[in-house]
């Protein structure tokens, strides 16, 4: 409409100017001088005229822009005018002026509510720009970092070098636990950074999580659910040696008096063979049992090297060889690439593949076309991830958190120490053992390093 109103005013005043011009033209041209100074400077008025209205819409419009550019919604255009046109295109100024004013408002309560809430989280946020200069940085990120304030990385180094040789060479998407001390109070924290690209401006975010709490609260579960597999454990093994023991006292005793050694017979002497052949089985239970517990609790620190992974799967599949053969099992290994080698002790993760496939064979027992699939792969991060698969049955999901439980175990004859002894090995290598299983799916144990 406002086009339409513009161009109509235009198109007027251009016939006005063309009427004028021609009929100066026509008494030229009659040589009619007396009636041609008038009609020059009509010709003159409406020429400029045009040219005024023209240029009096672009000063508008400059100076609209002008005031968009400098932040000032102030700027008003009158409305009560007569020329339909300019009336609608400063009613149009003015409605965009005002959406531009009610966007600066919410903009401003947005940055003030993402500001107090930045101020106010739990988790510390820190961003830094690619000169180290701090942009933003919460309160928890200051009691993390122990300073009042802080504008620029290199300050931190002053006050805690290793701290700040964490932060720097934390790379995007690994996670590292942090010990700091605040007086005599020892905190865990637990550090990520990720990148963040504004425009031509690149900025660390490091997020820090106090994970204290949330560890001891772990521990104290994982440690509950260790007492009573240990309680269930020695229980089951005491209770028959303490029920036997009080059987075979009652052989030898007759109304509350010792039996006479003459009415001692070979039936008494057998009895008490077979009695004391299941005390000494049941207590090598026990001690077997505590000789496990001995090998969860010594598990050697790893000796880190270069393991180059296809050399050392295929050793893997060498040793493991003629079980998988027996059982008539299909093996794979799957690596397309994506990591050459990975950095840790080969004994310890050997340990690891091993137990996870003695498992996988175990599971597909009564299964046809038995398949173990290993498969070399990464994560979202680019870290690797190495998943073992098998086609067996699936563990139930009552059964999925308690397999890496110590000496949990649903085998007949099994320790229940390999999945825990397996995942206290990563974690050593400050990755990660994890599985998923569903009916219908393949089971597959992941180890993320």
């Amino acid at each position: 409409m406002i086009y339409r109103s513009f161009n109509l005013s235009v198109i007027i005043r251009l016939i006005i100017f063309a009427f004028v011009t021609a009929l100066l033209g026509l008494v030229l041209y009659q040589r009619n001088w007396l009636m041609a100074g008038p009609l020059m400077v009509a010709v003159l008025v409406s020429f400029f005229e045009l040219v005024y209205f023209l240029n009096g819409v672009n000063r508008k419009v400059a100076f609209f822009f002008d005031a968009v550019t400098n932040d000032d919604t102030t700027l008003h255009y009158a409305e009560n005018i007569r020329t339909k046109s300019l009336r609608a295109l400063h009613q149009s100024f003015n409605r965009l002026n005002q959406h531009i004013a009610d966007m600066k408002i919410k903009n401003a309560h947005n940055e003030k509510f993402f500001h107090e809430m930045l101020k106010s989280s739990a988790t510390g946020l820190l961003a830094v720009d690619e000169k180290g200069y701090i942009e933003q940085i919460n309160d928890s990120a200051l009691d993390f970092i122990g300073l009042p304030h802080i504008t620029h990385i290199d300050l931190l180094k002053q006050k805690n070098h290793e701290l700040y040789e964490q932060l720097m060479h934390i790379m995007p998407g690994q996670s590292r636990t942090i010990k700091v001390l605040h007086g005599t109070e020892l905190s865990l924290f637990s550090l990520k950074v990720a990148l963040l690209n504004f425009g031509e401006n690149r900025y660390r975010l490091y997020s820090v999580s106090d994970i204290r709490a949330e560890i001891e609260e772990n521990e104290l579960d994982s440690w509950q659910k260790l007492i009573r597999v240990m309680t269930h454990e020695i229980m089951n093994s005491i209770a028959p040696i303490t029920s036997l023991c009080n059987t075979l006292s009652r052989i030898f005793i007759r109304n509350k008096n010792p039996l006479p050694v003459q009415e001692v017979t070979d039936k008494h002497i057998d009895n008490i063979i077979n009695g004391l052949e299941v005390i000494e089985n049941t207590g090598r239970g026990l001690m077997r049992f505590v000789e496990d517990y001995r090998r969860l609790t010594k598990v050697p620190d790893p000796v880190f090297k270069p393991i180059i992974i296809n050399d050392w799967l295929n050793a893997i599949r060498l040793l493991m060889k003629n079980r998988l053969d027996e059982e008539n099992i299909r093996f794979s290994i799957v690596n397309k690439g994506y990591h050459e080698k990975l950095l840790g002790d080969e004994k310890l993760l050997s340990q690891v593949m091993i137990n996870i496939i003695n498992n996988a064979v175990d599971a597909l027992k009564n299964t046809e076309h038995k398949k173990i699939v290993i498969r070399v792969a990464e994560n979202a991060s680019g870290r690797l991830k190495i998943s073992i698969s098998n086609n067996g049955k699936a563990i139930p999901p009552e059964e999925t958190d308690k397999i890496f439980v110590p000496f949990y175990t649903t085998k007949d004859n099994g320790s229940g120490i390999g999945l825990s002894l397996s995942r206290k090995i990563m974690r050593s290598h400050k990755g990660s053992l994890s599985v998923f299983s569903q009916a219908g799916k393949p089971t597959t144990f992941f180890l993320s390093f």
